[in-house]
């Protein structure tokens, strides 16, 4: 029975949660005083955006940042590979879901764990960060951790060969959970605690990758100058 809802339903509930929560706030402002006006724009949730933190403590977020967007971007596109491989039966598919995963799965793994520690050294940092910023932090950590484990300890990699077709029969709304049901469960605590993220995603501020009207890659550049330079 767990299995079933763990691994059926579950993963519709997640969907369901995933992309429907992320268009009601994206244009109804729910987490703000413009609830209920559909306006066709995420400007209208003033949780939405990041609460940028570069401002503070400079010096500590160069790398740290750099490891944590190439990381999830490296680990992203091999689990994607990696899935796709074990789905077909692709071995070579599944060999670079292993290395770039373990590789993507150690920059993204220092990356937040310097993000979270950021935000308890930092005092500015503390000051601003809500239960939310902590909660994202402890779920990417956990996520990424059972990950390494079974890649850099247990030396798991077969799992594609069960995820695959099974992530597979859940798109096609065919569900079959027999290879999924007999994975060991490191294998199976790493994908119920990646749909449970997935199903709290649309409620954080993460969402901002979706920003409507996707005005990023074109808006003019943001010129910041020193006060000094100001006066000038």
């Amino acid at each position: 029975m767990w299995d079933s809802f763990l691994f059926i339903g579950l993963p519709y509930i997640t969907v369901a949660l995933f992309f429907g929560v992320t268009i009601y706030r994206g244009f109804s402002g729910m987490m703000s005083g413009h609830r209920g006006k559909w306006n066709w724009t995420a400007r209208g949730d003033y949780l939405w955006t990041t609460r940028s933190t570069g401002f503070f403590g400079r010096a500590s977020i160069g790398a740290a940042s750099l490891c944590l967007h190439w990381g999830i971007l490296i680990l992203l596109i091999a689990h994607l590979i990696g899935l796709i491989g074990g789905a077909y039966n692709l071995v070579s598919w599944v060999n670079f879901f292993r290395w770039a995963g373990l590789g993507g799965g150690v920059l993204f793994l220092y990356g937040a764990v310097w993000a979270l520690a950021r935000r308890v050294i930092v005092p500015q940092l503390k000051a601003m960060s809500t239960p939310d910023d902590y909660i994202i932090l402890l779920f990417l950590i956990v996520i990424d951790g059972l990950g390494l484990y079974q890649a850099a300890v247990k030396l798991v990699f077969g799992i594609s060969y069960s995820a695959g077709p099974w992530l597979g029969s859940i798109i096609k709304l065919q569900p079959e959970i027999t290879a999924i049901a007999g994975a060991p469960f490191i294998n199976k605590l790493h994908i119920i605690v990646s749909l449970l993220f997935l199903a709290y995603f649309p409620f954080t501020k993460l969402v901002h990758v979706f920003s409507y009207p996707f005005g990023y890659s074109t808006r003019s550049f943001v010129s910041m100058r020193r006060y000094v330079g100001l006066k000038k």
